[in-house]
């Protein structure tokens, strides 16, 4: 019998969450369809102790949009659960998620609240990326991680309520198979980060809205590290966040954000934040994102 609800798991990284990702899906009463991508990680994925998943092992990481992409191909439910491997579930959140979707006309995605495994409330949500949302952001992920402040519980209360917000994150989230395949899943333009918020902006922009559940809880443990330990993703948020701000915002905003980028990349390293070839290599991506380029590579028509 065909499940109503697909399950797409992306395998990257620690083997033992994924592994107990998967057993926390085949207890769930929901039972949903359990499909496993295993994104070309350094320890693959064993399907084998396994009855009634399906593995795909790709042969390179071509990114998460990418491989949830080819999740979603395999998949026979009406609904897609979107997840990273690194999740808890305190109870089943699919039934919740799906009510919240049938019962809104025109709703594709459902998200749940994120909390930290201690029990800290995650950001999950947001508003339209601009420099100012963004800063507002970046200050609210910055108290979420310490000990909190002002803007966090502002955002925490609000977060208490059922909204409709501008996006809700990959990490995890349910959609609508129709609502997925209208705007052909993922960009797989996007690497890793803004490849959510590109689809919800797809989304909202084809009529359909955007729902934050937060009755239904669930644990996330990412969220907490320093990107600035890891080159690859400090380079890959700023390539993506050039890509979003090139095909959405409007030309100043993009120069903007080019300058503003290079002003904090030589501000950091003098700071000694970033190294010197790390701090050249952002350099590089900031000053050869084309705009223009991805404009016209994706027939976006500047407004008039």
């Amino acid at each position: 019998m065909q499940k109503r609800v697909s399950a797409i798991v992306i395998h990257f990284g620690d083997p033992s969450l994924t592994t107990a990702l998967v057993r926390q899906l085949l207890a769930l009463p929901s039972a949903p369809e359990v499909i496993v991508v295993d994104n070309a990680a350094a320890i693959p994925f064993d399907a084998d102790p396994y009855d009634g998943i399906r593995l795909l092992r790709l042969p390179e990481n071509a990114g998460y949009g990418y491989a949830c992409n080819r999740g979603a191909e395999m998949a026979e439910g009406d609904f897609l659960f979107i997840l990273n491997n690194d999740l808890i579930f305190p109870a089943d959140p699919i039934p919740a998620l799906v009510k919240a979707l049938e019962g809104t006309e025109h709703a594709a995605i459902a998200g749940p609240a994120l909390s930290f495994p201690d029990g800290r409330f995650q950001l999950s949500s947001g508003e339209q990326p601009t420099l100012y949302n963004e800063f507002l952001e970046r200050r609210r992920q910055q108290q979420s991680r310490g000990s909190g402040g002002a803007a966090y519980d502002r955002r925490r209360k609000q977060a208490m309520q059922a909204f409709e917000p501008y996006w809700v994150t990959g990490a995890c989230m349910l959609i609508r198979r129709a609502a997925w395949q209208q705007v052909s899943g993922f960009d797989e333009a996007y690497f890793f980060y803004f490849e959510d918020v590109d689809l919800c902006t797809r989304l909202r922009r084809a009529g359909w809205t955007i729902l934050y559940q937060p009755e239904v809880t669930v644990l996330h443990h990412g969220g907490g590290s320093d990107p600035l330990h890891n080159p690859r993703i400090v380079l890959s948020y700023r390539r993506e966040q050039l890509r979003y701000y090139a095909r959405y915002n409007g030309l100043l905003s993009w120069l903007f954000l080019r300058r503003y980028l290079l002003w904090k990349c030589s501000r950091m390293e003098r700071a000694a934040q970033i190294s010197p070839e790390l701090a050249n290599e952002l350099r590089t991506v900031i000053r050869k994102f084309s705009r223009r380029d991805e404009r016209t590579s994706r027939n976006i028509k500047e407004k008039t």
